[in-house]
């Protein structure tokens, strides 16, 4: 999951660094309620499919603006392109 580059603008307003909000970002991954967490087959393969999207910029999806990374750990979650590509 690679945060850097432009400065996302609510990134900003939490007051953490870039280190310290991709570490954020990490520990919420890692410590998420696994009756809401996708496998991690599932989870590999949908960051896969979001690595080769257009829409994807560090590390964000510019349909929806969620971080790729999040959304596609939830199982109920899906892609925001029409269609889905997950």
């Amino acid at each position: 999951m690679a945060l850097s580059g432009e400065v996302c603008i609510p990134c900003l307003q939490t007051g953490l660094s870039d280190k310290d909000y991709e570490q954020t970002l990490k520990n919420y991954l890692k410590y998420m309620d696994e009756d809401i967490k996708a496998p991690d087959k599932i989870y590999q393969d949908r960051l896969a499919i979001c690595s080769r999207c257009e829409f994807l910029r560090n590390g964000m999806c510019r349909l929806c603006g969620c971080f790729a990374a999040l959304r596609a750990a939830k199982i109920h979650n899906y892609c925001a392109d029409t269609p889905v590509r997950w």
